[in-house]
């Protein structure tokens, strides 16, 4: 895996991009994953530590200043997003269509939703449930030195 990373003004953080590499590759041992991923590290704002791009199937968005340790988690539930949209469960068209399994689910973007809709969205629900199994999968991959 091809892991390239985006800076807006902030400095880079070389302890950050290697958790990111080795979380990240060890992850994309236990669900698929693209060969390349985009990881911005910017400030995504006040209470939001990751996100997925709306467009780019294989682009994630980290908050720069997340704790080092909270990181790994993060990072696994975004991985499950890129995962959705890489083997197509999880669909955004240009117009902001969400598709979930070919179902449309909404048309608002998440800024424009409650907590309680954001956290109802299908695939908000599977990445919460998934993210855990996933990073235990990661933490024995990397253990194992697989």
């Amino acid at each position: 895996m091809d892991i390239r990373y985006f800076y807006q003004t902030n400095q880079h953080s070389y302890n950050r991009e290697a958790i990111i590499d080795s979380f990240a590759k060890a992850i994309s041992k236990a669900i698929e994953l693209p060969e390349i991923l985009e990881v911005c590290l910017y400030d995504l704002g006040e209470s939001v530590y990751g996100g997925i791009d709306l467009y780019r199937i294989n682009r994630i968005g980290l908050h720069y200043n997340i704790p080092l340790d909270s990181l790994p988690k993060i990072l696994a539930h975004e991985l499950v997003h890129v995962h959705q949209k890489h083997k197509g469960y999880l669909k955004i068209t240009r117009d902001h269509k969400c598709y979930w399994h070919g179902i449309f689910v909404t048309k608002k973007l998440p800024d424009e939703m409650t907590y309680e809709e954001y956290m109802n969205l299908p695939w908000e629900y599977d990445a919460y449930t998934r993210q855990t199994k996933v990073l235990q999968q990661a933490m024995d991959i990397l253990e194992q030195g697989i």
